[in-house]
């Protein structure tokens, strides 16, 4: 298998499905570079996990059953769990 590059990566979302994303359904982890020039206005150090990063978009990005309709990101809904990949502009 592939490593997964992440160098056009900024963030990535895994929370519950069908609920809105603002995070308190589940977690944003950003790439370092993600979080100084696409955060969201405030400060996400703490929220820096390329390790995350790298094993959620893997999950993402493999599996045939991604939508990627959008070009900013990449959605799989598995069950009751979404997992969304955000893309540099």
């Amino acid at each position: 298998m592939q490593a997964v590059n992440i160098s056009n990566i900024t963030k990535v979302y895994s929370g519950k499905a069908y609920t809105c994303m603002c995070g308190c359904a589940g977690k944003y982890s950003y790439t370092a570079h993600g979080a100084a020039e696409d955060g969201p206005g405030y400060d996400v150090e703490e929220s820096i996990n390329e390790r995350s990063v790298k094993i959620i978009a893997g999950k993402v990005l493999r599996n045939p059953n991604t939508d990627l309709t959008d070009p900013g990101y990449a959605v799989l809904k598995q069950g009751q769990r979404v997992l969304v990949v955000f893309f540099k502009d």
